[in-house]
């Protein structure tokens, strides 16, 4: 974890309403107050190169995910940033995308895979 992000764990009530679960495992992936937005906006709804579409929300932390696979800088949605899955920490189950650029970083989690 890095450190702003674990300043930001850190200084931020995660009280349970505010937590988002993963739908699978319910494990806490991020909350409510790290939600940021990209290109004017939280949420997004990008399609992948296979046709499958995905609506996410940009959260500036997300503490509950791991990150599985190689860094990728092609077909960003965000120009100019890399992107690496993200997963649940506990269940392994994809949550989305963690986008890194200039030493910046931010997830893609897809909202349909987490819960209040």
């Amino acid at each position: 974890m890095a450190k702003e992000e674990a300043d930001l764990v850190h200084t931020t009530s995660n009280t349970d309403h505010d937590a988002l679960r993963c739908v699978v495992c319910e494990h806490v992936i991020t909350d409510a107050a790290f939600r940021v937005e990209r290109g004017g906006t939280h949420e997004h709804t990008f399609v992948n190169p296979h046709g499958i579409a995905h609506h996410i929300g940009c959260f500036v932390a997300a503490p509950g995910c791991g990150h599985r696979g190689p860094t990728v800088t092609a077909f960003s949605w965000f120009p100019g940033w890399s992107w690496q899955i993200a997963v649940c920490g506990r269940c392994n189950t994809h949550l989305g995308w963690i986008f890194r650029c200039a030493g910046e970083q931010f997830h893609g989690l897809i909202l349909a895979a987490l819960r209040s």
